[in-house]
């Protein structure tokens, strides 16, 4: 256990060959550029930490507080988030291909610019997160909270959606062709948001709710 210790001691544990952590304190620490590949994080506070540029290649995080860490153009390929507070993060350019977030809280969280092929979220809340852009095609979307959060471009088709919300998303450029939204809360809709749905499968309910939304008269 390195609790207290300073980054320093972390980049001479790893360099010693060590590759397990827990209860580290490293708030407000820069952390930035240090290659920490294969290492397994536990219970650590790294609020506010700098991991920009840093090497997080098959890095697996359980029950992590990283609220407001800089997590910038990272190699975080294959890397793995369970159960963390990413609240407010920046992942700007990040390359995120093959990463796995679930249990965990991205609210306000930046993916601005990443690469994400092969990622995975399950049941995080991604609460008015920025997300442009990205892939979730084919995918079955469980416990997923987009609400308020910025989609524009992302691609939806024939994803299945388990118990989400896209409740005030902005969905500009979206596609959800062949996508089931029927375990999603789609929130009120106008005109030319619920044109962005075209194609996608809905309740009966949700129909109903979608036409009152429009001003209809469902008799």
């Amino acid at each position: 256990m390195l609790a207290d210790q300073p980054a320093t001691a972390l980049a001479e544990q790893f360099a010693q060959g060590q590759r397990s952590f827990t209860g580290l304190q490293l708030a407000g620490s820069d952390l930035s550029r240090l290659d920490l590949s294969g290492c397994e994080f536990a219970d650590c506070n790294l609020t506010g930490a700098d991991l920009s540029a840093a090497t997080l290649t098959d890095t697996s995080w359980v029950s992590c507080r990283m609220a407001g860490a800089k997590l910038a153009s990272i190699d975080g390929v294959d890397v793995r988030l369970h159960n963390c507070d990413l609240s407010n993060t920046d992942w700007t350019r990040a390359r995120l291909n093959g990463s796995k977030f679930s249990q965990s809280k991205l609210t306000g969280a930046n993916f601005a610019a990443c690469t994400f092929i092969g990622a995975d979220f399950q049941e995080c809340r991604l609460v008015s997160a920025l997300l442009p852009t990205i892939s979730f095609r084919r995918k079955t979307l469980r416990h997923l909270d987009f609400s308020d959060a910025e989609l524009t471009g992302c691609d939806f088709r024939e994803a299945i959606f388990d118990n989400c919300s896209l409740r005030g998303a902005s969905m500009r450029s979206c596609r959800f062709e062949g996508a089931d939204l029927r375990g999603c809360d789609l929130g009120p809709l106008k005109l030319n948001e619920a044109a962005i749905l075209k194609g996608a499968a809905i309740s009966k309910s949700q129909a109903t709710e979608l036409l009152r939304a429009l001003g209809l008269l469902v008799l």
